[in-house]
C-alpha cells in the first residue's frame, strides 16, 4: 500500500489525502518525524518508529522524563495522539473530562454525571465526571490548566485507577492533525503542571 503524505507547510487538512486502513483514518505519521524528532532533543526525550512486518503501518513513540515520572506520547498512521503517565498517588482520585459530542448529550439526558464548574465555555464544551468534584476543581484552576485543555483542544483528559499495577494511569487523547511544535510543548507542558499539581498537593506517593 503506497502512503499519500500530507503537507507539512499547510495546516488545512485535504481529505482527498486520507485512506481507510481497516475501517480507521489513515494519515501518515512519518510526514511528523523531524518534529517528534526535535521534541525528544528539547526534551531529552527517547524517539522511537517502530513498522508492521510489511511496512505498511508505522507508529511513533516518544519517551520524557520529568520529576521522576515518565511521560509517553504515541501515535501511529491509524491512531491518534495521546500521552500517558502512570502515577503513584496515595488516594483514589480518579477524573474523565471528554468532549461532549452527541453521544456524550444523550449520556446526559440518561443520567451520566455532569460536574458543571461555573465555566461557560469548559462546561458547554466537555462532559465532567469524577469521584471527587471538590478537588477536580482545584485541579482544573492550578497553573491554568483549564485555559490548556481548551486551548488545546483535547479530545479526552482520563485519570484512573488501575487495581492491576496499583497506580494512576493520566491519559490526554488530542487528534491526528497536531503538527506544530508549539502545539506539542503546549500538550508536554500540561502534562508537567498536571505532575506538578499533584506533586503540590503532597498526593504523590514517596
Amino acid at each position: 500500500m503506497n502512503k499519500t503524505k500530507l503537507s507539512s507547510d499547510s495546516d488545512d487538512i485535504n481529505i482527498f489525502k486520507e485512506l481507510f486502513v481497516k475501517n480507521q483514518v489513515y494519515k501518515d505519521v512519518l510526514s511528523k518525524k523531524e518534529l517528534w524528532k526535535g521534541i525528544a532533543e528539547l526534551y531529552n526525550g527517547k524517539f522511537t518508529i517502530k513498522q508492521t512486518i510489511n511496512k505498511d503501518l508505522v507508529s511513533f513513540r516518544l519517551e520524557i522524563p520529568y520529576k521522576n515520572h515518565f511521560i509517553i506520547l504515541t501515535e501511529t498512521d491509524t491512531k491518534p495522539l495521546k500521552l500517558e503517565t502512570e502515577l503513584k498517588l496515595n488516594r483514589r482520585f480518579n477524573f474523565n473530562i471528554s468532549w461532549e459530542g452527541v453521544v456524550e448529550r444523550v449520556m446526559k439526558i440518561f443520567g451520566t454525571q455532569d460536574i458543571t464548574i461555573g465555566d461557560k465555555e469548559f462546561d458547554r464544551k466537555y462532559l465532567i465526571q469524577s469521584n471527587n468534584p471538590e478537588l477536580l476543581s482545584q485541579f482544573l484552576n492550578f497553573e491554568q490548566i483549564k485555559q490548556s485543555i481548551l486551548k488545546s483542544n483535547l479530545y479526552l483528559l482520563d485519570l484512573n485507577y488501575s487495581e492491576k499495577d496499583e497506580s494512576h494511569k493520566l491519559l490526554i487523547v488530542k487528534d491526528r492533525n497536531t503538527r506544530r511544535i508549539k502545539e506539542m510543548n503546549d500538550l508536554i507542558k500540561l502534562e508537567f503542571s498536571i505532575i506538578d499539581f499533584f506533586i503540590r498537593k503532597n498526593i504523590i506517593r514517596s
